[in-house]
């Protein structure tokens, strides 16, 4: 009975509390963590957000890059942090849609983080070493029949839309092409550029400037249309392969998702405001990256179930394999 009473107790008292908390919110630094390491998509939105969530709610926002794991180590941080909106994480759709299906984890992602707000759509172009002899997807295939498991594909996290991707192509492949891991897209564009691998799937705002450049050459986008950035580039639709059109993705911001929804729609709102806001718009077009959806987080919600719905025929067909955590 005394058990029940302070139980009742304590739900009334966080009802009580929580319209306050998110009143106060923020009044001391927030840690925006990243599942992976500098010089990516997610490490490079976390910190446009960070300038501008400092000038917004006036606190220090600190991003802290924590890459491996297929993002498990990120999750876990955020995990051990309490939920009271100071300790957020800024990764990729894919930590919800992709990973879980592929990566055991001893929590359930879908249940234990809530998306919060997208900043950046994005679009997955497959790119190739600038002395690699195809020129497109056709004499790539052709090239690895002819010369078989001479061909790797980078792939920057195991689970994410990189690595999906690059499995249906090793599939289309015959099994010919080899998946080589690496922790984050960076390294693995490093090596590319190095020759030590051929291939790799990657967003276009990462390696529009390096095809562009020369640097890298781009065989086509996982789209039915073309990007605005890659013109030049087809769609895997327009070449009759519409398996690799794959649904939506984006990078936003998680947080858990038993804090309190006074607070949490508090930091919905905050976040809102400064995805929308005309200078952070102007800041992702100058580096590149697609404007995100205006989507509510109940929105986001089903775009993900229906994206995750997708992904797992995909992961089924392909006969993946669970990886242990």
């Amino acid at each position: 009975m005394k058990l029940r009473v302070f139980a009742i107790a304590a739900l009334s008292w966080l009802t009580a509390v929580s319209p306050a908390l998110a009143q106060q919110w923020p009044d001391k630094p927030i840690r925006l963590i990243v599942p992976a390491p500098p010089g990516g998509i997610s490490d490079a939105a976390a910190r446009l957000l960070a300038e501008q969530l400092r000038a917004s709610l006036g606190q220090p926002v600190v991003v802290d890059n924590k890459p491996g794991g297929s993002a498990v180590i990120a999750e876990r941080a955020l995990m051990s942090a309490p939920a009271d909106g100071y300790t957020l994480m800024v990764g990729p759709s894919s930590v919800l849609t992709d990973i879980p299906l592929t990566v055991k984890t001893p929590y359930d992602p879908l249940k234990t983080f809530t998306y919060v707000a997208e900043i950046t759509s994005m679009f997955h172009v497959l790119v190739a070493n600038a002395n690699f002899p195809p020129n497109n997807v056709k004499e790539l295939l052709d090239y690895t029949k002819s010369h078989p498991r001479s061909v790797s594909i980078a792939n920057s996290s195991v689970g994410n839309r990189s690595d999906l991707l690059g499995e249906m192509l090793r599939a289309k492949s015959g099994n010919d092409i080899l998946v080589v891991p690496y922790k984050g897209s960076a390294p693995a564009l490093v090596d590319l550029m190095g020759n030590q691998v051929q291939l790799t799937f990657d967003v276009v705002s990462n390696v529009a400037p390096l095809v562009k450049s020369g640097k890298l050459k781009a065989l086509a986008i996982a789209s039915s249309t073309r990007s605005q950035y890659l013109p030049k580039v087809p769609g895997f639709g327009e070449l009759g392969l519409p398996d690799f059109v794959l649904p939506h993705a984006s990078v936003g911001v998680f947080m858990l998702s038993s804090t309190p929804k006074p607070l949490a729609d508090r930091i919905q709102s905050e976040m809102a405001k400064v995805v929308h806001a005309p200078k952070f718009r102007e800041a992702l077009a100058a580096q590149g990256f697609d404007l995100p959806q205006d989507a509510s987080m109940d929105q986001l919600r089903q775009i993900l179930a229906a994206t995750m719905a997708n992904n797992r025929a995909i992961i089924k067909k392909l006969q993946l394999e669970i990886s242990p955590d």
